[in-house]
């Protein structure tokens, strides 16, 4: 099963599950939704009334009994208007009640028949009394048994129907919390069906996508730490990683078959060529140089053999600084290189001496008096103490100085090429602080062209390590082999010249 049917299964089935948590728990808010608004519409309005109905009916008495006391007209008002809202309460609460509620109904129809026997009762006839003039009589009559008892089954009906319609809506609100204690079980349902999914998910991505990730990773890795870069290379997970291992594995055997043939050339030019290799060891010998607070590196290829005109060369000068050379003889084959051979043992001598750049180059120069070639080179000194990069150029490319906050600028020419026609020099001074990087090749990098023929110029190689991270900046090692890998990637004549490049950081 692909990689790519495995991860459609498992989107499907997550699809599926999303799906049917939605329907559920959509289902369940609609449930609670329609419990909720019945209860507001119905029952809760209705017991309202109910209880409004007891006050108005108790107002009702009272002013009746202030009318009888105190023969105020405005207490017969009173009555009227309390007894009127009863009245207009119990029919709001007959329109209120749901037909198939027939216990509050009867409860209902009793409170407005005990209503309707006080007032004929009690209240009529008290009222004729008093318009009669009869105030004694009315206050005897309101006081006897039956108009006590006509009140007090007045009062206790609207009690009774007040106490069940609350009743009811307590058992609404007892079947709400019923249906969120489901909505509840099912939302804890659905969060374990979550959860149990993702561990599968996660399962899943580890046993099929990162444990053959990892595997391939470490192969990868074997194979190229290894002298020899003969680890195989397996094939394992789905398909698609099985095709990355394959690639992987023919990538590994091509390497190994140019290793080996650059090593019999190397070997057949040892044996037919004993001179030539022992100069083109002699310009490649370099001195372990290090500086604190100064990271370098650099490399140099070749585009015919094994003997390049290019250079470059880190010194260790008296004062702690560090000084790099970076240079390229005009021509290529062993005559460029014993001309290379010269010109790096003056430079050398001169800056572990003191010198300033200026000053080796002018050195140089004066050597060179007869020569047929001529070069080009630049001598920068880093001193991470002082915090500043010097710099004179003698007709090379200008090196790129990236800062910590991704500023550049060149280390321009300052006098000519080096050549028989002599020439004057000078020094300049710039800073070099913390997490600043410092690039220096030859014209072989920048010279290369696209497939268009457009050459790399070097505004693009700045722009390239500018968009790097400041971890890969502040290293010169993973810096060059990025820098060489994109402007391989771009040059369509890699090999029309050496390339020399070469790297210095001061890491934060």
């Amino acid at each position: 099963m692909t990689l790519r049917v495995r991860t459609l299964i498992a989107s499907g089935i997550a699809l599926v599950a999303l799906v049917i948590m939605g329907i559920v728990v959509f289902v369940q808010f609609a449930l609670t939704a329609a419990v909720g608004i019945a209860l507001h519409q119905e029952l809760s309005p209705t017991a309202d009334a109910t209880a409004s109905l007891t006050l108005a009916q108790a107002n009702a008495s009272g002013a009746l009994s202030d009318y009888i006391m105190l023969t105020r007209e405005a207490s017969l008002t009173q009555y009227r208007e309390s007894i009127g809202r009863a009245t207009t309460l119990l029919d709001q609460i007959q329109g209120a009640l749901p037909a198939d509620k027939p216990t509050l109904l009867a409860l209902l129809k009793n409170s407005r028949a005990t209503q309707q026997a006080w007032v004929a009762t009690d209240a009529a006839q008290v009222i004729a009394l008093m318009e009669g003039g009869k105030r004694q009589r009315a206050m005897r009559a309101t006081n006897t048994k039956e108009a006590w008892a006509s009140y007090d089954a007045m009062t206790l009906a609207s009690s009774k129907l007040n106490q069940a319609v609350n009743d009811e809506r307590d058992s609404a609100a007892s079947a709400l919390d019923d249906v969120n204690t489901v909505l509840g079980v099912s939302l804890l349902l659905v969060g374990i069906c979550i959860v149990v999914g993702l561990l599968i998910f996660v399962f899943g991505l580890q046993r099929w996508v990162l444990a053959p990730l990892r595997h391939l990773r470490q192969d990868l890795q074997q194979a190229a730490r290894v002298a020899g870069h003969e680890t195989p290379i397996e094939e394992v997970g789905p398909p698609e990683l099985q095709d990355v291992a394959i690639d992987a594995e023919l990538l590994r055997r091509g390497l190994v078959r140019e290793i080996d043939e650059a090593r019999a050339a190397r070997e057949g030019l040892a044996q037919d060529a004993p001179l030539v290799a022992a100069m083109e060891a002699e310009l490649t010998a370099r001195s372990d140089v290090t500086v604190p607070g100064l990271a370098v590196s650099g490399t140099s290829q070749s585009a015919v053999g094994v003997m390049a005109g290019d250079w470059w060369d880190p010194i260790l000068r008296p004062d702690g600084s560090l000084a790099i050379v970076v240079a390229d003889v005009s021509g290529h084959g062993p005559e460029a290189s014993v001309t290379a051979i010269r010109v790096r043992s003056i430079l050398r001598a001169g800056l572990q001496s003191g010198l300033a750049p200026d000053q080796v180059i002018a050195m140089a120069a004066t050597s060179g008096a007869q020569d047929a070639h001529f070069v080009t080179g630049i001598v920068l000194i880093a001193d991470p103490v002082a915090g500043t990069i010097q710099w004179a150029n003698a007709g090379h490319h200008p090196a790129i100085v990236v800062t910590h906050d991704k500023e550049s600028f060149l280390c321009e020419p300052t006098g000519p090429l080096i050549s028989s026609l002599g020439g004057e020099w000078s020094t300049r001074t710039a800073p070099f602080g913390s997490g600043d990087v410092l690039v220096a090749f030859t014209d072989g990098l920048v010279e290369s062209r696209n497939a268009d023929g457009d050459e790399l110029e070097s505004s693009m190689v700045s722009q390239f390590i500018r968009g790097l991270d400041a971890p890969v900046r502040e290293n010169p090692e993973e810096l060059i082999s990025r820098l060489l890998a994109q402007v391989r990637h771009r040059a369509a004549d890699w090999r029309r010249d050496d390339v020399t490049l070469v790297a210095a950081a001061r890491p934060r």
